[in-house]
């Protein structure tokens, strides 16, 4: 039995497509994340610190992560 065929047969089988795929949706994950904690902090800086430019930074910022959940979910439907 040749030593090049021992457990390692599902390696043969994943393409660069199914990587480039896996790291991007990866990446959107985290982004989305990402976007959620950035709204946590504007929130909070909004409770500490009131300004005339509080609701344009929440609106901002639920614009943000509503775009990077659009982007998530349009990117997961496609593949």
């Amino acid at each position: 039995m040749p030593i090049e065929g021992v457990g390692l047969g599902f390696i043969n089988n994943i393409s660069a497509a199914f990587g480039i795929k896996s790291f991007l949706l990866l990446f959107l994950v985290f982004y989305s994340v990402f976007a959620l904690l950035l709204f946590r902090q504007v929130q909070i800086m909004n409770q500490k610190l009131p300004t005339s430019l509080s609701p344009t930074l929440r609106f901002v910022g639920i614009l943000h992560v509503g775009v990077a959940l659009a982007v998530l979910f349009l990117i997961a439907g496609i593949f």
